[in-house]
């Protein structure tokens, strides 16, 4: 790559400006904008790609090889991570160049130091969490042992879920990390939302444009090609052939099978995958938002190159129940009103304002002077809702099962509706048909067919073992299964009842433990069975069980993983430190395996 002085790149004047334009601008913030303005170069003009993009933010100082040889370390809980570094490691071979992918958890950190050229692509998890894989790298770079690492070259590609509190924090620590060991960053991180794929190409040719000669353009044919492998096969309009309401008659709860023929589709899936679901938006929020603008319904806009109705635009393309950072950002540009560059600005104010709001909540909030386009233009691409897949094509053949709990509750004295939750509850019956896709989830897979698996799945979270189980019974597999389930009420929450009960009578749960936590004024959640049954837990683990944990990550999983350290810990007589050492070795074994949300 060659170097260019500065001031070829950016004329005096407008160099000066654009020192103006940063003083005063946090770390954050300025990251955000370099993002922002390599997504703009990427896309001609258009800010079609919504966060930051590896582009022509280079440093310029830095020259990279000129036959690329590339070290990509992956650290993926789905394996999308590992997705986007096929494509991209395709890419280059196909152009006669090298790369490596390497897992990180295969990866010696100490090694670091001999790379030249490093491409780091991992997704956050949780409360800005690094994925199981990640742990090590993460927590290596955040030492005084990564040493000196001028001699490296990095890229950083992030994924994540901007509707979350840490959107990429995990990639964006790796490339600070690497920062302050000398490593010579050769672009600001590229953030990479839930539509990653829609993205995917631009993305893999501006990444190995950054470690080629910056002239080299990667071959169409090659990137054609690839394109072919990462459809994730693609979008099917999958027809409802069952819905039946799980909860009794006088329950809190309000929860939902649903089955899908899948036909034609020639999906195939497997035990511990998703289903992801493309919902419409509620016809009376988006007609309330664009009333309270002030647009027509009709007016023409334009998406991606293809004109619609602002209608169809915020009914079928656009995301309108949940707001991100992002859009806030995008938004307070056609505002005059200071509450929101204030919250921008408090990041704690920030994170609780967004929890529940929905566009209309903003419009209300807000006084925005814009047009439709720009309007659509500043909204997240609406992406599709994941469930987690209850069946086994083992069992059901041409079918696939979701366990749908709606999402409805109240804020700033209204209703506010899930958009995919309650679009089946309330607006889908049999016979009528949704987009689906297939979406992988190599971080929750059973094991091997005569391995012992423990699965804890309160709530909806029981649905990815209804497949496990079924999957067992249809293949005569010989491993021992337990599962811990809770709701709230034995009478009218005891999700698929009759199944569990008949797969225990046949032997295939050969344990089944049940927590109510409202049947007795004391409440009782699935880790007070697992402490009950501690001796024989610890048992099952001694004899190699796997863990599954799947639901509610902000409580259940915490207290359920604190359940087990402590069962290890008393077990085997060690401190509280060498007990959560010896859970996450079993995770890194995949040996305890969450799906948490």
């Amino acid at each position: 790559m060659s170097t260019k002085n500065t001031f070829d790149i950016l004329p005096g004047e407008v160099l000066g400006k654009a020192n103006q334009i940063i003083q005063g601008l946090s770390k954050e913030q300025i990251l955000w904008l370099g993002g922002y303005l390599s997504g703009v170069g990427f896309a001609g003009g258009q800010n079609n790609i919504e966060h930051n993009s590896v582009g022509d933010s280079i440093n310029t100082t830095v020259k990279a090889s000129d036959k690329v040889k590339l070290k990509i370390l992956v650290g993926s809980h789905s394996g999308n991570s590992k997705k986007v570094a096929d494509v991209i490691a395709r890419l280059i071979s196909d152009n006669k160049d090298e790369a490596e992918i390497v897992n990180m958890t295969d990866y010696n950190p100490r090694n670091l130091s001999k790379e030249e050229n490093i491409l780091i692509i991992v997704s956050t998890h949780g409360e800005g969490e690094p994925p199981v894989a990640a742990e090590d790298l993460h927590k290596f770079l955040d030492s005084k042992r990564a040493g000196d690492l001028s001699k490296v070259n990095f890229a950083v590609v992030a994924l994540g879920d901007s509707s979350y509190k840490y959107f990429c924090k995990t990639g964006i620590d790796f490339h600070e990390r690497l920062i302050k060991h000398g490593a010579n960053a050769l672009a600001e991180p590229v953030l990479l939302d839930t539509n990653f794929s829609d993205n995917l190409i631009t993305v893999a040719k501006a990444t190995y444009k950054l470690f080629k000669n910056s002239e080299t353009n990667a071959t169409e044919l090659a990137v054609e090609e690839v394109k072919t492998t990462t459809s994730e096969n693609g979008i099917y309009k999958a027809e409802i052939i069952e819905k039946i309401q799980l909860n009794g008659k006088g329950s809190n709860k309000e929860t939902y099978h649903i089955e899908l023929s899948l036909n034609d589709s020639g999906f195939t899936y497997k035990p511990g995958d998703a289903l992801d679901v493309y919902p419409v938006n509620e016809s009376k929020l988006v007609q309330s938002v664009i009333k309270k603008l002030g647009f027509n319904i009709n007016k023409i806009i334009n998406i991606n190159g293809e004109n619609t109705s602002l209608l169809q635009a915020l009914s079928h393309q656009r995301e309108v129940t949940v707001i991100t950072a992002q859009v806030l950002k995008n938004l307070a540009a056609y505002t005059d009103e200071t509450g929101i560059n204030e919250l921008l600005d408090n990041h704690d104010k920030l994170a609780e304002f967004l929890e529940g709001t929905d566009l209309l909540d903003l419009v209300n909030k807000f006084n925005f002077k814009l047009s439709a386009q720009q309007l659509v233009d500043a909204l997240r691409p609406l992406p599709p809702r994941a469930y987690s897949i209850s069946s086994s094509q083992s069992e059901v053949g041409n079918e696939v099962h979701i366990t749908v709990a709606p999402v409805r509750y109240n804020k700033n004295d209204r209703t506010h509706l899930g958009a995919a939750s309650v679009y089946f509850a309330d607006r889908l019956s049999v016979g009528e048909k949704i987009a689906v896709r297939i979406k992988q989830n190599e971080g929750f897979r059973l094991p091997n067919e005569n391995t012992p698996v423990i699965m804890i799945g309160p709530g909806t979270g029981v649905a990815p073992f209804r497949a496990f189980v079924q999957e067992r019974a249809a293949n005569n597999h010989k491993g021992k299964n337990w599962l811990f389930f809770g709701d709230q009420h034995f009478a009218t929450d005891f999700l698929y009842q009759a199944e569990w009960l008949k797969y225990r009578d046949k032997g295939i749960i050969n344990k089944l433990d049940v927590a109510f936590s409202r049947d007795q004024d004391e409440k009782i959640y699935v880790q007070h069975r697992l402490k009950e049954n501690a001796d024989e837990v610890y048992k099952w683990l001694d004899e190699g069980a796997c863990i599954y944990v799947c639901g509610d990550r902000k409580h259940m999983a915490a207290d359920v993983k604190n359940t087990f350290v402590e069962i290890i810990q008393n077990k085997e007589n060690i401190s509280k430190e060498q007990a959560t050492e010896k859970l996450n070795i079993l995770r890194k074994q995949n040996r305890y395996q969450e799906d948490v949300y």
